[in-house]
């Protein structure tokens, strides 16, 4: 007597192998690891020559990471990969260009890749694998998008050669009719399963704009910019506040939290919340006057967009004086909008006094932005600044898919994942922490500084009037003194210090000269441009002179804020926000009641 071997026992584990495989190689896939490059973190100081600079651009609705250079610049990124990797950037230079990538290592130099680009060209190259550095060349203007290294090593001809040979052995198997059904079926599941996920994600990108604020704010780290509503685009001021809007404004983190400067754990987080509301000109007054006392002008500093409007300066003025003081600022813009909104809006309320609020922290670089914008768009380095990208990511981690389903969790699994993330290394130091001060006055003054602001006390008072931001800066002024004259109102520059400067005898008091020179080099770690504190001891009021000796020539009147905010800042007053580059409601109301003095509106 014989016994029939059942038909497609053996067909069980190639269909099994057949599963694991593809499984295997879809996860292997999806890990793929990308590391960007930051020129702020990971290249060699020492090595490093001419101007070359990390900037996080907003361009439409993403953050770019750019690393700008000019002609002669030099860098180089220090890199071990033990498996193949790929280059993979894109080089937009300002006109013809060249650049030169080479490889050192072993003892050795290779060159990679070396281009002459007239316009936007894109690279994907590929890296030896093992421990060396990457030296870029450069020769012209050029702004590098995105620059990063993505693991080049993924064994497709393995994966598609052991699915061919288990697929031939399943079908030599000859399995059963129930076995080779259930097979078609769960292959047929799997990739049903695989293509339904593939049409989920491809739809979620279709639409992000529309997806809810909570699944835009899960992926911050990956630089999505949602829309924002409350503003418009112009084809005269760029962009500005939409008209009537009735809506809430709601913020916990400052700005050089945002953007990246200080980790948010060192600072604490303080939640805000208030009505925010324009009216039918678009800025944030409760309604239009046809008669007004004061025009106050200006930018992020006059609106106060990170407080509630009762608490901004030119409101707190109209309370201290009775006078109708109209708020026209608008965060972002520059003299160049300001001078807009003056013809546009302001003269026709028929205003006694018209107030400019100068900011020195970036004005000069917004009126350079505005005026290139005007001719030809935004250029890279000069768009608006958005925040420090998530570094290093697997490939499944930019899956919107994975993002509604990370938010899907319960609140506290989604805690767990958050804590499983590793801190940010601490370092003890009771005056200064990655970035926040911790000063001994009135108790403990904390606050944290912008870098570029701290950067630009170094300014000398020949290249702040050499630049072109101060040539368009000075023909603004003189623009709005002869309107205003002509309207019969007072012009009055009132000048705005960054909280760098109000705050620099306080911080030059309190840290000793090594402690000091740490935390200048912390602000210059973004693009690596080495400052000395004398430097800053030297020309930190040279922007304050120049525009007060240009009030005094042109008989325009002035108003310098920076002693009343330092004597604050001195007794320890925060007069700024701890973790923002803008004025708390107490750095409002001293505006308030300085100009009230200097205006002699005090009733």
């Amino acid at each position: 007597m014989s016994f029939e071997k059942p038909r497609g026992r053996n067909a069980l584990w190639p269909a099994l192998a057949l599963l694991l495989l593809a499984l295997i190689a879809v996860g292997d896939w999806l890990t793929v690891r990308t590391q960007r490059l930051y020129v702020d973190e990971d290249s060699t100081v020492a090595r490093q020559e001419g101007t070359v600079w990390q900037h996080f651009g907003i361009r439409g609705h993403q953050v770019m990471p750019e690393i700008i250079t000019d002609d002669g610049a030099r860098f180089v990124f220090p890199v071990t990969t033990s498996t193949p990797h790929r280059l993979v950037f894109s080089a937009h230079p300002d006109a013809d260009a060249e650049y030169q990538i080479v490889w050192h290592g072993d003892g050795k130099s290779k060159q990679l890749t070396a281009r002459k680009i007239s316009g936007a060209f894109a690279e994907n190259i590929s890296v030896p694998t093992s421990q060396g550095d990457l030296e870029f060349i450069v020769h012209g203007h050029i702004a590098w998008f995105d620059l990063r290294l993505t693991r080049a090593f993924f064994l497709w001809p393995v994966y598609l050669g052991g699915s061919l040979l288990l697929a031939l052995a399943l079908k030599k198997s000859q399995p059963s009719p129930p076995l080779r059904a259930a097979i078609g079926n769960g292959l047929t599941c799997i990739v049903t399963t695989f293509l339904f996920l593939a049409l989920i994600e491809g739809t979620l990108r279709r639409f992000a704009l529309k997806l809810p604020a909570k699944v835009l704010a899960a992926r911050h780290g990956f630089g999505f910019v949602p829309p924002d509503p409350r503003w418009i685009e112009s084809s005269r001021y760029q962009t500005r506040l939409r008209p009537n809007l009735r809506t809430t404004c709601a913020w916990e983190h400052g700005d050089t939290i945002r953007m990246g400067f200080i980790p948010p754990e060192i600072s604490g987080s303080e939640k805000h919340r208030y009505p925010f509301r324009t009216d039918a000109e678009g800025f944030r007054n409760p309604s239009i006057r046809a008669q007004i006392d004061v025009a106050a002008l200006g930018d992020s500093f006059t609106d106060a967009m990170t407080l509630a409007v009762e608490e901004s300066w030119p409101a707190r003025l109209e309370q201290i004086t009775g006078k109708k003081v109209q708020n026209y600022g608008v965060s972002s813009f520059g003299p160049q909008q300001e001078f807009y909104v003056l013809e546009d809006f302001a003269l026709a309320h028929r205003p006694r006094e018209v107030v400019i609020a100068f900011f020195a922290g970036n004005d000069l670089f917004d009126a350079e932005r505005f005026e290139q914008w005007q001719r030809s768009g935004d250029k890279p380095g000069e768009e608006t600044t958005g925040w420090r990208l998530q570094k290093t990511y697997r490939r499944h981690q930019t899956s919107y898919f994975e993002t509604m389903a990370r938010l899907a969790l319960p609140q506290a699994w989604q805690s767990r994942l958050a804590a499983a993330s590793p801190p940010v290394a601490a370092r003890k130091d009771s005056l200064f922490d990655r970035g926040m001060f911790n000063l001994p006055v009135a108790g403990n003054f904390r606050f944290a500084l912008m870098p570029a602001y701290v950067q630009k006390l170094a300014s000398s008072r020949a290249e702040l009037e050499r630049s072109r931001g101060w040539e368009l800066t000075r023909t603004t002024f003189l623009r709005m003194r002869e309107t205003c004259a002509r309207a019969s109102a007072r012009f009055t520059i009132m000048f705005i210090p960054s909280k760098a400067e109000a705050y620099w005898p306080l911080i030059e008091r309190s840290l000793g000269p090594e402690k000091l020179q740490r935390a200048i080099d912390f602000s210059c770690l973004y693009n690596h441009m080495p400052l000395r504190a004398a430097t800053i001891h030297a020309n930190r009021l040279a922007q304050n002179d120049l525009v007060r000796e240009f009030a005094a020539q042109q008989n325009i009147s002035f108003l310098d804020l920076t002693p009343a905010l330092e004597q604050n800042a001195a007794a320890g007053r925060a007069v700024y926000f701890p973790d923002d580059a803008h004025w708390n409601a107490a750095g409002h109301a001293l505006a308030a009641e300085e100009l009230a003095k200097f205006l002699s509106l005090t009733p």
